[in-house]
């Protein structure tokens, strides 16, 4: 009989509970009903095999006399006798338990990160959501308002049918603009203007006028080549005059009633037409030049690639278009001229209207920025170091060239 942990015990009963101790650790052990959570959780089976290492080797046990000194002899030798079983199993259980801590821990750390990945994949989800709330409301308001444009259209087409009066048709008419207005399609409803005026006003009389747009005339070519110069968008007349003076068979297209008799009166010819509904009624080939003077300003996307194309068919092989209108590159310009014009739709850039140009099919495509802000002459005196280049930008970006013009060849 042994004395093992204050009691006495046989060697069998001792490797007994030694292989019981082994069975609940292979089990991985009780549960406890109690869950834990978090990093407890993880390392809680852990913690629970170091327990039962514990018990495989109990305290010494004091005590006197002979009793005692016996069974501290005994013991030793009992685990001397049994340590080539039990130390290996528990040298190797103890390399697995730290790794075990640490894949608890990385394992943990995992779990948190993947929390809050999760929350954030949450709150995104909230806004997304929101956003599509918005998206949605805007569609319902926009549709309510193509609903009424529909409408419009519907009743204009009775009223011109039933020839109604002219006081109804003006009102239809005036709500249908603002309707486009809504939907970003038109900037002048409802504006009554005389454009005669404004031309005269924000644009300079026509003297200034045509000696900025005289260097444009030896861009088409020459009187000897048949065909016609058509100016789309021709106002008061300043380039019909110059090329008409040239022996060019000229013609004038504006929307305007105003500008086409302004033009009839100076005996130039023109017509009140859309300038997209002119080109789709010509004949192709048959034109030598296109001219459009701040036009493409007043136009959608979708109208200003069209006007490029029309004008592509309309012209001779050897034909020219040429386009003149504010260059956006130019701070300056965008605020003193720009949106002092309440028909303009959106500045173009000088690129985007070359790469159509390019797109269209036309074979060579030039782009001239002109009219310089006289604030650029400030350039000649400046530094040539890095103060200097940065204060040369800076004059370029807000003043710089005031507009641009392309020449597109056939």
């Amino acid at each position: 009989m042994l004395d093992v942990d204050g009691s006495v015990a046989s060697a069998d009963a001792l490797v007994s509970r030694v292989e019981q101790l082994i069975e609940r650790i292979d089990a991985d052990g009780p549960v406890d009903e109690s869950a834990p959570s978090g990093l407890a959780a993880v390392v809680a089976p852990v913690h629970g095999m170091r327990v039962l290492h514990r018990e495989m080797h109990p305290p010494e046990v004091g005590g006197g006399g002979a009793r005692g000194g016996a069974g501290s002899l005994l013991k030793k030798t009992v685990r001397r006798m049994t340590s080539w079983y039990v130390e290996p199993r528990f040298q190797v259980q103890e390399q697995i338990d730290g790794q075990a801590v640490e894949f608890a821990a990385e394992t943990y750390n995992a779990l948190v990160r993947m929390e809050e990945e999760i929350e954030e994949l949450r709150r995104q989800n909230v806004r997304t959501r929101l956003e599509v709330v918005v998206a949605g409301e805007r569609i319902r308001r926009q549709r309510l308002v193509v609903d009424r444009v529909a409408e419009l259209v519907a009743h204009l087409e009775e009223v011109v049918r039933g020839a109604a009066d002219q006081d109804e048709l003006r009102v239809l008419s005036k709500e249908f603009a603002t309707l486009l207005d809504r939907l970003g399609a038109d900037t002048v409803s409802g504006v009554d203007l005389d454009y005669v005026e404004f031309e005269r006003r924000f644009r300079g009389d026509l003297q200034h006028i045509a000696e900025a747009q005289r260097r444009y005339l030896s861009l088409f070519p020459s009187v000897a080549v048949p065909g016609t110069i058509v100016d789309i968008g021709c106002g008061r007349g300043e380039m019909l005059a110059m090329l008409a003076e040239e022996g060019h068979e000229v013609l004038g297209v504006d929307m305007d009633a105003g500008m086409v008799q302004a033009c009839l009166d100076e005996g130039l010819p023109a017509v009140q037409d859309d300038g997209l509904h002119y080109l789709a009624q010509a004949v192709p080939g048959s034109l030598k030049g296109v001219f459009c003077a701040q036009v493409v300003e007043h136009l959608l996307p979708a109208e200003l690639e069209e006007l490029v194309r029309r004008s592509f068919v309309a012209l001779a092989d050897d034909g020219v278009l040429v386009m003149e209108t504010i260059n956006p590159r130019s701070s300056f310009a965008l605020g003193n001229h720009y949106y002092a014009d309440t028909s303009h739709v959106r500045p173009v850039h000088p690129e985007t209207l070359r790469f159509i140009c390019e797109q269209v099919g036309f074979s060579t495509v030039a782009l001239e920025e002109r009219s310089p802000h006289p604030a650029l002459d400030l350039r000649e005196g400046l530094p040539d170091d890095a103060v200097g280049t940065s204060v040369q930008r800076l004059l370029e970006s807000v003043f710089g060239y005031q507009d641009y013009v392309i020449v597109a060849n056939k």
